[in-house]
């Protein structure tokens, strides 16, 4: 009974320090988890994983929807020129010790329904490139960030970034 117990705690330890942390300490706000819903329905319709919150990627697309609204641009790559993968890596999904690390990004803005989980999440599907990256088989994490601001003059617009991506160590 006693080796049960300490294979079952060892067991335990390895899963805790090896596994990512898929939800420490994210709270997504009610768009957020309605996209992330929208998302993963989509995927579970085709038979694939869903998509899990992982704090790196949640931290990376909040920061950079909001970046987008307070620097008045639109763009998969930061204000100062950083890539997507640079930026992830820089916010902690990074490729150190891995095997395979692949992402991908979408982002999106609008106002009223356009600018609503649902409306960009529609937006996204009927856009092939936009499709490709939400419907990868090989995606199992992700981050949603949204930002709501002032774009080109007009009040109320509201952005989004969908990171998605996968490491194999």
């Amino acid at each position: 009974m006693k080796r049960v117990l300490i294979a079952l705690c060892l067991a335990t330890f390895v899963v805790l320090t090896v596994a990512p942390a898929a939800h420490a300490s994210i709270t997504l706000t009610k768009p957020e988890r309605t996209l992330l819903a929208l998302i993963n329905h989509a995927r579970a319709k085709r038979g694939l994983h869903k998509l899990a919150v992982v704090t790196s990627l949640e931290r990376d697309a909040r920061a950079h929807s909001r970046e987008m609204v307070n620097r008045d641009y639109f763009g998969h790559n930061s204000y100062n020129g950083e890539s997507v993968g640079a930026r992830l890596i820089r916010f902690g999904y990074t490729t150190k010790g891995c095997t395979s690390w692949r992402v991908g990004e979408c982002i999106a803005y609008g106002r009223g329904t356009r600018g609503s989980a649902k409306g960009v999440f529609t937006a996204w599907m009927k856009s092939k490139a936009h499709r490709a990256i939400i419907l990868t088989k090989a995606f199992r994490n992700a981050g949603i960030g949204r930002a709501k601001g002032t774009y080109n003059g007009v009040d109320g617009m509201i952005f989004f970034t969908l990171d998605c991506g996968r490491r194999i160590r």
